[in-house]
């Protein structure tokens, strides 16, 4: 046993712990872990305290920027680590691991969870800014991932060979945990609506990264050949990302009888797969996709892009139609496919639910991560 059994959570913002560590947090609490959150409050840090963890509102910028707002974004961190006297820090995300790594750079005492959820817009790189940032960062990640009390968590094998290959990380650092995974007990199997139209839903975050222009193009595109169909749109506009979707794009879209529904952030995820026929994510990169997680839990077919994190669950002819990346015609194609064949998204459903139940089930998650805080020992 730790003599310091005080754990820290650093997330970018309330709602993401809210939703993908809450229960793993719940469980750290069970086993005598004393609970801290550091994360940017958007409304819902009075939510977290009222699971009895000690909550604190990082008062960070997003990005990189600026040297100066990196340089108050470390003392924010450090802040919060300093008077929390947390002796493992679980940082969540690109942004929070490394303002984390530089918060401790020079203490060797803390024990550190890296948890990559994806290598982050940055890496999807176009402009000159960002691809000097990005080569700053892999630079720092080379060096700071050397820390020996470190373990590094990936979320599907692209990136566990990125950080093996590319940032020079011994895989015996590295390990291989699904996402923040499932509650297969929770998002039962689901019966297809009988009834027309036939929908397709997306559920995540409005962003460019997710694709979201390629997917409404697409859509309207297939609709042309088949009007018995509709596209969901679920989540949030995330106004404050480097690629945001505006407003007037989403409403130009659902206003010109394209039969697409914007619905925006719902609580319960399973009411809509239980009105939905297919998912779909035509992503540019993730960790694991939590949406699709949950949509393959439900019996779900899926249709995704064929790219790092998303394959992990999506996988072509088995589960899923998979489509290359930015390929309007073939996102139209594997709508249409799916759209009039019912026999195969039952089979593609069935086969989603076995691959959430192998190892990405949130018990098993939960378990494995468990065991790294251990690992410390």
């Amino acid at each position: 046993m730790y003599m310091n059994k005080k754990l820290l959570f650093l997330v970018t913002e309330d709602w993401y712990f809210l939703s993908h560590r809450l229960v793993l947090a719940l469980e750290c609490k069970k086993q005598g872990y004393e609970v801290y959150v550091g994360c940017k409050d958007t409304g819902k840090i009075e939510e977290i305290k009222s699971y009895g963890f000690n909550c604190y509102d990082l008062k960070l910028y997003r990005g990189y920027s600026s040297i100066f707002t990196i340089y108050l974004n470390i003392l924010e961190v450090r802040r919060v680590i300093r008077f929390t006297n947390a002796s493992i820090i679980h940082a969540v995300s690109l942004q929070s691991i490394v303002l984390a790594l530089l918060a401790t750079l020079f203490n060797r005492k803390i024990k550190f969870i890296a948890a990559l959820t994806g290598l982050g817009s940055l890496f999807l790189a176009r402009s000159k800014k960002d691809k000097v940032i990005k080569f700053l960062l892999t630079i720092f990640l080379i060096l700071g991932l050397k820390k020996k009390s470190l373990r590094i968590i990936v979320q599907n094998k692209d990136d566990k060979e990125f950080v093996n290959k590319k940032l020079f990380c011994l895989t015996s650092k590295i390990f291989l945990i699904r996402g923040s995974g499932v509650n297969i007990d929770f998002h039962k199997v689901q019966l297809e609506p009988s009834h027309p139209p036939i929908i397709i839903s997306y559920v995540g975050r409005l962003i460019q990264d997710k694709g979201i222009e390629f997917l409404i193009e697409a859509f309207k595109l297939a609709l042309k050949s088949n009007k018995g169909i509709k596209l969901l749109l679920v989540g949030s506009l995330d106004s404050n990302n480097i690629r945001p979707i505006s407003k007037k794009y989403i409403e130009d879209a659902i206003n010109n009888k394209n039969n697409i529904e914007y619905i925006g952030e719902v609580k319960d995820v399973r009411e809509i797969w239980k009105i939905s026929h297919i998912a779909i994510l035509p992503s540019k990169r993730e960790g694991l996709p939590k949406s699709l997680l949950e949509a393959a839990a439900a019996g779900r077919a899926i249709i995704s892009t064929d790219v790092p994190g998303s394959r992990e669950i999506a996988i072509n002819s088995i589960n899923a139609e998979i489509v290359q990346l930015d390929d309007i015609n073939g996102f139209a194609k594997a709508i249409l496919y799916l759209a009039k064949n019912h026999k195969v998204r039952k089979s593609y459903g069935l086969k989603s639910r076995e691959l959430v139940e192998s190892d990405m089930s949130e018990e098993q998650v939960i378990r494995n991560t468990l065991s790294l805080y251990k690992s410390f020992n």
